[in-house]
């Protein structure tokens, strides 16, 4: 496989434009021609894992936190001695940040999954904007159009795909001279027994619905609607779940620490609460408790002690949450997505990672 196919597959998971805006997902280095061999999943590049990868015979590496955040002037071994090795070994760099943390079935959506929580909604809707789309097909045609549309990412609502609606009118029209009608001849108005399909998409998959609508449909000038429209997304920043019984919060962290192999935690708000609805955005999240109402539990890492005071006035419950301790299952969640593309003896979890932090 080469590496322009591992992106396509990639931005299909979670798409590249889903990322926050002073993110820098995606390729980082490498050549897109070449053969992706065997793919790396890391939080970070490191030394470490640039050993690890020659020690495996890695081609490509995916990790979480972008290699590059900003413009490189230069690239210096003694400043940035893994990325100058990963790139002088010739191995490809793929980062996979903000847009899988946004994503369907993304980091956050694996995290709370592992925590029991069932998810109710994103923290923050994606900004990715919603369309219903319309045309209008003769009634032989209208399950190879619909087909069409449905195989492109057309009909995705929820838990659901496949969703369209249907009913059955008249249209007409008249062929103009230039024209090359499928039906009807020119300068005659003609009245056709038509199906009008109606879909919801997405807008990561609108063009390709567009194409292959129109290569299913058999006229040479189809009609087709595209209406922009309010629709509640359950993929976004954050996600927001609860558990199956209430129970007290110095329990849920106890079971919290158990499940998730982490070693310490801070806490900021009421050790006798009891919880049920509970926010996890795993990461650095704090400024989002701005958007926090009717919550009993908010779990997120990096939280400065200004915003852990303002929490506390507030009267909120905060799980701090070292940011490595959240974000470590990176590489389980993704390739929990790609044993769906991937060969999966050609995708390794790395083995060598490790929280930056000593506690003494």
């Amino acid at each position: 496989m080469k590496l322009k196919e591992l992106l396509n597959i990639l931005n299909e998971i979670a798409p590249f434009f889903l990322q926050e805006e002073d993110d820098n997902s995606g390729l980082q280095f490498g050549d897109l021609e070449s053969d992706t061999g065997n793919i790396l999943l890391a939080l970070d590049l490191t030394k470490e894992v640039v050993k690890e990868a020659e020690e495996l015979n890695i081609n490509t590496i995916i990790t979480h936190h972008p290699v590059i955040f900003k413009p490189v002037k230069s690239i210096e071994k003694s400043k940035n001695e893994a990325l100058f090795y990963a790139i002088t070994n010739g191995i490809n760099l793929v980062s996979f940040h903000t847009n899988f943390d946004i994503a369907e079935s993304g980091l956050n959506d694996y995290f709370i999954n592992l925590l029991n929580l069932k998810k109710i909604k994103p923290i923050l809707e994606s900004k990715e904007k919603v369309y219903k789309i319309v045309t209008y097909v003769p009634e032989e045609y209208a399950l190879r159009v619909r087909n069409a549309m449905f195989e492109s990412g057309a009909g995705h609502i929820g838990n659901y795909d496949e969703c369209s609606f249907s009913s059955i009118g008249t249209g007409t029209f008249r062929p103009l001279p230039n024209a090359n009608p499928f039906i009807g001849t020119q300068n005659i108005r003609a009245s056709v027994k038509e199906v009008k399909i109606e879909a919801i998409l997405r807008e990561r998959n609108l063009q390709k619905v567009l194409s292959n609508l129109r290569k299913a449909h058999p006229y040479e000038e189809p009609a087709i609607d595209v209406y922009e429209i309010l629709f509640e997304k359950n993929y976004g920043i954050g996600a927001i779940g609860t558990v199956e019984q209430e129970q007290n919060v110095q329990d849920f962290i106890a079971f919290f620490k158990k499940k998730t192999h982490t070693n310490y935690v801070r806490y900021i708000g009421d050790l006798n609460a009891k919880i049920s609805k509970i926010a996890v955005c795993t990461g650095s999240c704090s400024s989002l408790f701005e958007y926090l109402t009717d919550l009993h539990l908010f779990i997120t890492g990096d939280i400065g002690y200004h915003t852990a005071l303002a929490m506390k006035e507030r009267g909120l419950n905060i799980l701090d949450v070292e940011h490595f301790e959240t974000e470590k299952f990176f590489k389980e969640a993704l390739f929990e997505r790609l044993k769906n593309y991937i060969d999966i003896e050609s995708i390794k979890l790395s083995s060598v990672e490790k929280s930056p932090f000593y506690l003494i």
